[in-house]
């Protein structure tokens, strides 16, 4: 398949309710980014970044993922997607589960709301995991998307429950050790199992598609696959039984490799293009990597200052966790919503109309205006935020907190012109 199917009656809506959704959380996110800017807390356990980053993590990247996955899942495993209700009701236990949880984060109120908002995240990923699992019952072919997609689930699973168990831990206290170990284990779950593993399985399919790439190399995919998943178990397992040690750094290689394998096979696509053109939500796909990798290059030195209890384990703690949700993950989003949803919105409005009248391309549902200010405001709120926060300067960070909130109005802006586009042209 070279483009995104025809949207299934009825689940039309359900995807652009996703994708409007996580956008009004990502406005939110930046709102409460500013609100923090002026005494940013140094520690990432403080109650305010705790929501932000849940938030993040939540409402902006797993929302949006799962709306994105209604429509991917049938292009990725070649077959009909199992329910077209169950989405509903996943989004229906979602939405209150997400905001219960980031309200009693955001006040530290560790009781019955920061409980019923664990519990309700963590039926509604369940359900997912099951649609997911259900319809790759159905599914035929066997390639390495469907190995990171299921495996990515089984990971969300992992870290939600771990996520549930802390809530609980909050007033009861059962847990073996102390709730920082057990932070550490849910945070890495949630990165390297479900973001890290579901990104590179859908974009491995994205990428070389949008660019149309003669060069794909799965071997790359399937070395990836299999070394990343054995860095986290074994980063799991020791991290748990003697924390961050010198271990620590040689179960660090195999992910470092498994990451190279997908970046080699991302550069193979890159080189065997034949769209040679560039657009910006390609290029913000490439900004992504590189946010990525300045992550994993902080790996070392937290790990190395963690060992010998330094503050700046910390601090560079704190920036890691930047770089992947504001940095890694939102310059994916960013990019990959502006290659995704003006087919979904096309489809819908236009594919009936092709080859019977002169009819718009995906491309021209949006506003590249608005996209160049989306694009020219976060690298902007990166430049200065990241910085700012290094230095401990706190107007550099109010400065980028406004970048970011100009961004986020430009994404959003831009998402609703698709969503409520009018076709105006009969055939």
């Amino acid at each position: 398949m070279n483009q995104l199917p025809k949207t299934a009656p009825g689940m039309y809506r359900l995807i652009i309710i996703h994708y409007l959704i996580s956008g009004l959380c990502f406005a939110l996110l930046a709102v409460l980014l500013l609100l923090l800017s002026g005494d940013f807390p140094q520690h990432y356990f403080a109650p305010g970044t705790l929501a932000i980053t849940h938030l993040a993590a939540l409402g902006w990247g797993t929302l949006i993922i799962f709306g994105a996955c209604y429509q991917l899942l049938p292009v990725l495993l070649e077959c009909e997607l199992f329910s077209i209700r169950l989405p509903w009701i996943i989004l229906a236990l979602f939405l209150p589960g997400l905001f219960c949880l980031v309200f009693s984060l955001w006040t530290f109120d560790p009781g019955l709301h920061m409980q019923v908002g664990g519990l309700l995240l963590s039926t509604s990923v369940i359900l997912f995991c099951i649609l997911v699992y259900k319809t790759a019952s159905r599914s035929h072919i066997h390639s390495a998307y469907k190995d990171f997609i299921l495996t990515s689930c089984i990971w969300l699973l992992a870290t939600v429950i771990l996520g549930t168990l802390l809530v609980f831990n909050f007033q009861y206290g059962f847990l073996p050790k102390d709730h920082l170990h057990f932070l550490r284990l849910h945070a890495h779950m949630g990165i390297a199992g479900w973001f890290l593993m579901l990104i590179i399985g859908v974009s491995a399919k994205l990428i070389p598609m949008f660019l149309v790439s003669r060069d794909q190399p799965a071997h790359l995919l399937s070395w990836s696959y299999y070394l990343i998943n054995l860095s986290l178990i074994l980063f799991i397992v020791d991290a748990y039984l003697n924390g961050l040690s010198a271990h620590t750094q040689l179960i660090l290689l195999p992910m470092l490799a498994g990451l190279g394998c997908y970046f080699v096979y991302v550069r193979r696509c890159f080189r065997s293009r034949l769209k040679k053109k560039l657009d910006i939500p390609i290029l913000k796909t490439a900004l992504s990597i590189f946010f990525l990798s300045l992550a994993l290059l902080l790996l070392p030195a937290i790990i190395h200052y963690a060992g010998v209890s330094n503050a700046w384990s910390v601090k560079l703690s704190s920036l890691y966790g930047m770089l992947i949700f504001m940095g890694w993950i939102t310059a994916l989003i960013m990019g990959q919503t502006f290659k995704t949803l003006p087919f979904i919105v096309w489809v819908k409005k236009y594919e009936h109309l092709s080859g019977k009248a002169k009819i718009p391309m995906p491309a021209d549902l949006y506003q590249p205006r608005l996209l160049q200010l989306q694009y020219i405001a976060y690298l902007a709120f990166c430049l200065t935020f990241f910085t700012g926060f290094l230095l401990s300067y706190s107007t550099l960070m109010i400065i980028g907190a406004v970048c970011i909130i100009v961004a986020a109005c430009a994404y959003l802006g831009n998402v609703i012109i698709l969503i409520t586009h009018k076709t105006t042209i009969k055939p």
